[in-house]
């Protein structure tokens, strides 16, 4: 594994590209920040140096690309630069997920297509442009239905709808942002909601590692903090196995990490989608704490054309416990007076990160932008990693005002 002095475009400078960043630093690797430059991202100020571009711009990002003479690029907890990355793998003949897989992780429609077409557990869909559509999808699919925009990420543009009303409201909201002339209604599997981290490398799926997660109801359930290892039996694990490993051929996803989302009910796992990177909100820590590897790193290696496996195969025998959760307000708005955190970050403390500072706008918590911080233990049970969590929790003095 010889990576050192090797470029490598980091496909965004936000706070989920940070531990990309200090991983490539570790490692001896030259890295080149392609972002828009009109924010004080955090990643900017860690990389050697700075590429301007809009990264939503897959053509942009590529001609920028072949100027930076890079011998690799990755991303990490981001949809916005998926695109990119497999058109610019294609072109340049990097490593890397190609640019089919690609948009299909960024198209919920052709990605539910693909899942029909390949036998992968999913919910039932239809597609529709029109109030006709929708209430010709509400004779099939009946209530309580779920409505997606098919181009945004996370819980953008997404809706559950238990009534009639609901539907409308939501096929009329995802409409409003989505930039295509359609959207999707499928059957609302309600359930528990989980997900999946997992790696492949030359067509061959490393490992699947369910892990538990803590939602937050705004207009839709938005994950606000994650666990390891999940709470699930042994069926249940191996039905999560084949369920993701079916979506990751269904969409051809290859050389890259990979975030799923999971449902069960009655005893079955469904699929509700997957895209070609690793997950945000403290997955990579929790994938390298469970597995006792150097997950950042594994994904740099494998995007510069070396072999991961070298890392992989260094992991523990044992798994570990770990548990992450976002910091949020959910009571009143306000501007930030203070904030501090009065404890220590050593032992099973993994991090405590504050994103916000006195002068901050506070929102009522609705998605991620809206959070203020985050904390990561670790442990040999789950039990203790939710006491230790409780103590960090009370040691945060936040004041609005």
């Amino acid at each position: 594994m010889n990576v050192k002095g090797k470029r490598l475009l980091i496909v965004g400078a936000g706070r989920g590209q940070v531990g990309l960043y200090k991983a490539a630093k570790e490692l001896g690797v030259h890295t080149i920040a392609g972002t828009p430059t009109n924010r004080d991202y955090p990643g900017i100020k860690l990389a050697d140096e700075v590429c301007e571009m809009d990264i939503s711009k897959p053509d942009e990002v590529l001609e920028k690309a072949k100027t930076l003479s890079i011998d690799g690029l990755a991303t990490s907890c981001l949809d916005t630069g998926v695109p990119a990355i497999g058109k610019v793998c294609d072109a340049l003949g990097l490593t890397g997920l190609t640019e089919n897989a690609s948009v299909m992780c960024g198209d919920k429609l052709k990605m539910k297509k693909a899942f029909m077409k390949n036998g992968v557990s999913t919910a039932q869909f239809v597609e529709i442009s029109s109030m006709d559509d929708l209430e010709n999808a509400l004779e099939t699919l009946k209530l309580p239905v779920i409505i997606k925009a098919t181009d945004l990420q996370g819980s953008n543009g997404i809706y559950i709808a238990k009534t009639h009303e609901a539907a409308i409201e939501g096929f009329q909201g995802a409409m409003e942002k989505t930039r295509r002339d359609y959207c999707i209604v499928e059957q609302y599997i309600e359930g528990y909601e989980f997900g999946a981290q997992a790696f492949v490398y030359h067509g061959e799926v490393l490992f699947v590692m369910p892990h538990g997660d803590e939602t937050y109801m705004s207009h839709t359930a938005v994950p606000v903090g994650h666990y390891v290892p999940f709470e699930g039996d042994e069926n249940i694990y191996k039905q999560a196995e084949v369920a993701v490993k079916g979506a990751i051929k269904a969409l051809g996803l290859n050389n890259c990490a990979v975030n799923v989302d999971l449902i069960l009910k009655d005893g079955t796992v469904y699929v509700i989608e997957l895209t070609g990177r690793v997950g945000a909100n403290c997955l990579p820590e929790l994938t390298e704490i469970n597995f006792g590897i150097e997950y950042y790193k594994m994904i740099i290696v494998m995007a510069l054309g070396e072999n991961p496996l070298e890392l992989w195969e260094l992991r523990r025998e044992k798994t570990k416990a770990g548990l992450a959760k976002m910091i949020f307000e959910t009571e009143k708005p306000g501007i930030l007076k203070n904030i501090e955190y009065k404890g220590k970050i050593e032992g099973n403390v993994r991090e405590v990160t504050l994103f916000k500072q006195p002068g901050d706008e506070i929102n009522i918590f609705e998605n991620s932008k809206d959070c203020i911080g985050q904390i990561i233990v670790e442990g040999d049970t789950m039990k203790e990693c939710k006491e230790l969590l409780q103590d960090v929790l009370d040691q945060i003095e936040i004041v609005l005002q």
